[in-house]
């Protein structure tokens, strides 16, 4: 479903100028700390809309701080991100362009987080219903489209609890693109899925991208699916990025230590 043929009332956002293969988000010179510890070390990250980018590492080493941070749920220590052409953080503060630009970036998580009092349609349009000034017919139409987009469109009255893990996590991925977003950032969205499950929900990933030209950041330690579906991937160790290269320069030409010591911990 290509964006042009979609209806109902667009985000009060800023005017998005970014065309495909442009550099959609940029990250500079981030850090991040908890509790003494640093997590993100001088980060430098570049985007580019209509590219899945798969961000690998062991646990700790800052995948999802840096997605955090993106999606502006984690404000960093210092550093600058900047999206289509924005500043959106500025050294330890988020600006007021990141209030328009903030409906472009969507984010969904390994744990669903649906409401499993209501049915798929309330949870995909409870946020465009009070966020945007959607009325409940335009949700319900985008709402439709949305489910249609990830396969999912006869389970628009099905409750969380009647549906698959799969399925479950095909509508947290329906629920982000209500807002129409530019930048689809994933953590771990498959961790929990078995592998046939797991390649379905990544496949509507890949799907998406080439039809609607969304930027994709997927936190995986699915390997298979990086060396087949990524345009870039990025390796994480200690806090900073080792590796970005394509997938045939990280898996099949590249000397890092880390890297190789990781992928075979992986069994890739």
């Amino acid at each position: 479903m290509s964006q042009t043929s979609s209806t109902g009332p667009t985000p009060a956002v800023g005017t998005f100028t970014a065309s495909m293969g442009d550099v959609l988000v940029s990250a500079r010179g981030l850090q991040k700390s908890f509790g003494g510890r640093q997590i993100l070390k001088n980060v430098d990250f570049d985007m580019s809309l209509g590219d899945i980018t798969v961000i690998i590492g062991k646990s700790g080493s800052g995948k999802s701080t840096l997605l955090r941070a993106l999606a502006g749920l984690t404000d960093p220590d210092a550093g600058y991100i900047y999206f289509d052409g924005k500043t959106v953080f500025d050294d330890e503060e988020r600006t007021d362009d990141w209030y328009d630009v903030e409906a472009h970036v969507g984010m969904v998580f390994q744990t669903y987080t649906l409401w499993p009092h209501m049915d798929v349609l309330a949870n995909l349009t409870l946020a465009p219903l009070k966020r945007l000034g959607y009325s409940k017919a335009e949700a319900k139409e985008r709402a439709e489209q949305a489910l249609e987009e990830v396969g999912m469109a006869h389970h628009l009255r099905s409750r969380p609890t009647q549906l698959s893990g799969g399925e479950r996590q095909r509508v947290a991925i329906a629920r982000a693109l209500m807002m129409r977003p530019k930048l689809l950032l994933c953590d771990e969205i498959t961790s929990a899925l078995d592998p046939p499950v797991a390649a379905e929900v990544l496949e509507v990933l890949r799907r998406l991208k080439q039809e609607e030209g969304i930027a994709v950041a997927l936190v995986t330690h699915d390997m298979a699916f990086a060396s087949k579906a990524a345009d870039r991937v990025v390796f994480f160790h200690d806090g900073e990025i080792a590796v970005n290269a394509t997938p045939d320069e990280a898996f099949n030409h590249n000397d890092n230590p880390d890297l190789a010591k990781f992928l075979e911990a992986v069994r890739f």
